[in-house]
């Protein structure tokens, strides 16, 4: 192994590699290879954080769930907390977060085959700040997330959209890149580094793998192979990652650090996990996306390009079943119950005043709020959009 490969090196690395195995190399242009616009566009950054996977009332903001979120518990008081906030569209976690990011309540693919339906909140942001490709990314978990970036709208799309960052899948290929298609000396120890990271990485119910990112380009193979090696340094550390979500957390750090993009998605996805069964895995997925948060509001208070100019909203994509509903009611998100829809959301940084509501707001209001935030507009609600800005922190 080249011993001049670092963490920080392999991380880097991914966050110029990741992007181009779902949008075209010539969205990004040599400026974009050569990292030379981190931090050149000046004004409000934004960053959406959801918890994925489904979060019930009852284990965060309620009473008895606020021991699960000791993170969030000591933010609130000093951001804006709408103790309401409904999804009332599907309840499946592609059409969830495609709503938050459109405006409007989404009917598309559940497993995330189509794009979402109309314009995104990046699509919007870029065309009308003329931001370049490194202005707006998503980081996930959640592996079908590979389309939400950009719509397949006519005049808008792909030539819009936002880089896509599957942290989870990138790490699983490229160990298994070392470990097949390298033979020779140390084998043995390959193996036992696939088998970790599908230990760790393989919380998920639906296991690893997803045959839409076969579409995507392959990365250039120098790169994959200084990946490889720099991957395989990684997860072996002091800093290796226990969870998909820790890892995201990781490469979302990197990002902000390279790349320091004005509209950043976060999606945490480890408490689906919710749908094995174990109500304490469930538990700990809720306190893991809490502690990763607070570690994340404590990057932009540390990061100069994000420090005093960064609004972060966060709120989960949707709910679990009541109680009421079934034996075990945090396994699912179908009944469409109170507990499944009704939510919450923190807004937290720039230009928020400390206090809390209960006028309801809903998830599509999220996309409509960033945009007036960033200075952008989505059109009118006569345009068709259902989603408002939440005139609370917009004041």
């Amino acid at each position: 192994m080249n011993a001049a490969i670092t963490k920080r090196g392999f991380l880097r690395l991914a966050g110029l590699a990741i992007a181009p195995r779902v949008i075209p190399t010539w969205l990004l242009g040599p400026r974009w290879l050569l990292g030379d616009t981190v931090g050149a566009r000046t004004g409000r950054r934004v960053i959406i954080v959801t918890f994925g996977g489904g979060v019930r009332y009852s284990e965060t903001f309620a009473p008895e769930g606020l021991r699960n979120i000791p993170h969030l518990a000591a933010m609130r008081p000093q951001g804006f907390f709408f103790r309401t906030c409904i999804n009332a569209g599907v309840l499946s976690h592609f059409n969830s977060t495609a709503s938050i990011l459109t405006r409007n309540w989404q009917r598309v693919d559940g497993f995330g085959f189509q794009s979402p339906s109309g314009p995104t909140l990046f699509e919007y942001y870029r065309k009308a700040a003329k931001a370049p490709p490194l202005d707006a990314w998503i980081i996930a978990t959640n592996k079908s997330f590979a389309s939400m970036g950009a719509s397949g709208e006519r005049m808008w799309g792909a030539p819009y959209g936002a880089n896509v960052v599957l942290p989870k899948q990138l790490l699983l290929d490229a160990v298994k890149e070392v470990v097949r298609k390298r033979p020779g000396g140390g084998v043995a120890d390959r193996d036992n580094v696939l088998k970790q990271l599908e230990g760790i990485l393989g919380e998920g119910y639906e296991g690893v793998g997803w045959t839409i990112f076969k579409a995507g380009k392959q990365l250039d193979a120098q790169v994959r192979e200084t990946l490889t090696r720099g991957l395989m340094e990684y997860v072996n550390g002091p800093e290796a990652p226990t969870s998909g979500d820790e890892l995201t957390f990781f490469i979302t750090r990197e990002v902000m650090r390279e790349f320091a993009p004005r509209l950043i998605l976060v999606n945490f996805w480890d408490m689906d996990v919710a749908h094995w069964g174990s109500y304490s895995l469930y538990l700990q997925a809720v306190t893991r996306t809490d502690r990763l948060t607070g570690m994340l509001w404590d990057e932009v208070q540390a990061n100069p390009h994000y420090k005093d100019n960064t609004t972060v909203l966060v709120l989960p994509e949707l709910g679990r079943d009541g109680d009421m509903n079934a034996a075990n009611g945090f396994l699912n998100h179908r009944s469409g119950d109170a507990s499944c829809r009704n939510m919450w959301m923190l807004a937290m940084g720039a230009g928020i005043k400390p206090g809390e509501t209960e006028r309801p707001v809903h998830h599509v209001d999220v996309a409509a709020t960033a945009a007036s935030l960033l200075g952008v507009s989505m059109g009118l609600a006569g345009d068709g959009l259902a989603g408002q800005p939440a005139r609370e922190i917009l004041l």
